[in-house]
């Protein structure tokens, strides 16, 4: 299992630095830390920014305070980028404004979900407090069941009941040291997507079985999937039959996830992701087959188009 990279970064004005020279610092911080984006600053004279930010296997925990600011995530920044994410703010002070479609208007003590696939405005107060966690869009969709249409994005939530279990997770990992963040990865691996999809239902209320191309049915088909995705014969037809469901339904079920085979693809991609983690010395042939692709070819043309790697780059990395 891969240890999490943490950077510490703090960007601010002064003699020799100006304004705008740090905010060009600043722009570049974050656009590894969360998203890249065009940032300016809402007040004049000093400004100060620091962010702590913790890539673990799969999704990132970033704690963030600094001056007014206004960020803006453009169309042409979104069609440049490349995944996909799910991106829960929540801020422990001040007041953060951010429109995707609608505005959230969040303050301490609430969350609020972006998607980095559509445009955003942003504006905060000044030394506001944020603990901003990222994690691929499609992995959540996967854990929660939820179709991307369904995503309360752009709404303020208050932390409270449970929810608020799942947000002291993320505001926890927000504030561990270096060395205790790499602790705490061998043992919370990739838990990140999981807790995200749980914020996510306890945000919708989502928590019920129901009919059968419900949100029930699609967790027990994805699990399902996940359980099996390594078996080089496992079929559209297979999958119907071991979860009671018609060919039909588990197309529906897997609306908005790439239908049944281009999710069961991004599964095997993700069991090869981790396999040339742990083993650098493994053949890519041996990866392959371990990880649910029935020829080389297939595996190097799904694995590129997921990653945009070969698995050998991957590897390099």
């Amino acid at each position: 299992m891969s240890q999490p990279a943490t950077a510490e970064v703090e960007v601010c004005s002064s003699e020799t630095l100006s304004a705008r020279a740090a905010f060009e610092q600043w722009e570049a911080v974050l656009a590894d830390a969360v998203v890249p984006s065009t940032i300016e600053p809402l007040c004049s004279g000093h400004w100060h920014g620091r962010v702590t930010a913790t890539q673990f296997d799969r999704f990132s925990v970033s704690l963030m305070r600094a001056s007014a600011q206004r960020v803006v995530r453009t169309q042409q920044m979104v069609e440049q980028s490349g995944e996909e994410y799910l991106l829960l703010n929540m801020v422990l002070d001040g007041t953060n404004w951010t429109e995707q479609g609608r505005t959230a208007t969040t303050r301490g003590g609430s969350i609020a979900f972006f998607d980095s696939g559509l445009p955003l405005e942003s504006r905060t107060t000044e030394n506001a407090i944020s603990a901003i966690v990222r994690a691929p869009l499609h992995l959540v969709l996967e854990h929660s069941g939820l179709t991307r249409k369904e995503l309360p994005t752009a709404r303020a939530i208050p932390i409270d009941g449970a929810l608020s279990v799942v947000t002291g997770f993320f505001k926890g990992l927000a504030e561990l040291s270096p060395a205790e963040a790499d602790r705490a990865a061998g043992v919370l691996g990739s838990e990140g997507a999981s807790m995200l999809a749980s914020a996510l239902l306890l945000a919708t209320g989502k928590t019920s079985p129901a009919p059968s191309d419900s949100l029930y049915t699609r967790q027990q088909v994805f699990a399902f999937m996940r359980a099996h995705c390594t078996d080089a014969d496992l079929s559209i037809e297979d999958i119907a039959r071991a979860c009671l469901i018609s060919r039909r339904t588990l197309y529906r079920v897997c609306e908005g996830h790439g239908g049944p085979g281009g999710l069961l693809r991004r599964m095997r991609v993700e069991v090869a992701r981790k396999l040339l983690r742990a083993d650098p010395g493994r053949p890519l042939a041996a990866i392959a087959a371990a990880s649910g692709f029935s020829t080389d070819r297939h595996f190097y043309r799904a694995f590129r188009e997921e990653t945009g790697f070969t698995p050998g780059q991957f590897r390099g990395q």
